[in-house]
C-alpha cells in the first residue's frame, strides 16, 4: 500500500524580544509597540503551539518516495559565538569528508553509531547554509 506525506499547519505564537529604553513597563510596551519603533527582534525560540491544525487540501499531501524518511526539525537556541562554533565544526567535518580522513570516532557521531548514513559534503552546505542567518 503506498504511504503519503500530509502536512498541516498549527496555529502558533512565537515569541521575539527586544530591549527599548523606557522609564516605565508601560512606556517600554507602548514604545515597543508603536509603529515608529525601528529596533531589532530576536527571535526566543519560544512557540506555543495550539490544538486547532488545517490540511492544505492542494499542497498537504505527497507520495513518500522510496528510501525517504520523515522526521522532526530539532530546535535549539544559541547565541551568535555558539553558531560561529558549530558553523566551524561543520566546516572542519566536510573538510575531513572531502579528503577521506574521517577519525572513526567523528564518522560514530555523524551517522549516530551507523544509524543512518550520516550528511554528505553537499548536505552539510545546505546546514551551514540555513544556519549562517
Amino acid at each position: 500500500m503506498p504511504k503519503y506525506v500530509v502536512s498541516k499547519g498549527h496555529d502558533a505564537f512565537a515569541y521575539y524580544e527586544t530591549v527599548v529604553d523606557a522609564d516605565t513597563p508601560a512606556q517600554a510596551r507602548q514604545l515597543a509597540k508603536s509603529v515608529h519603533y525601528d529596533g531589532d527582534w530576536f527571535a526566543t525560540g519560544y512557540v506555543q503551539e495550539f490544538d486547532d491544525y488545517e490540511i492544505d487540501e492542494h499542497n498537504g499531501v505527497r507520495p513518500l518516495e522510496d528510501g525517504e524518511t520523515v522526521e522532526a526539525f530539532l530546535s535549539i537556541s544559541v547565541t551568535s559565538q555558539e553558531r560561529d562554533a558549530l558553523l566551524a565544526g561543520l566546516r572542519l567535518l566536510q573538510l575531513a569528508l572531502a579528503s577521506e580522513h574521517i577519525d572513526p570516532q567523528l564518522r560514530s557521531i555523524l551517522t549516530n553509531d551507523g544509524a543512518h548514513a550520516g550528511l554528505d559534503l553537499t548536505q552539510i552546505d545546505a546546514l551551514c547554509e540555513r544556519t549562517n542567518v
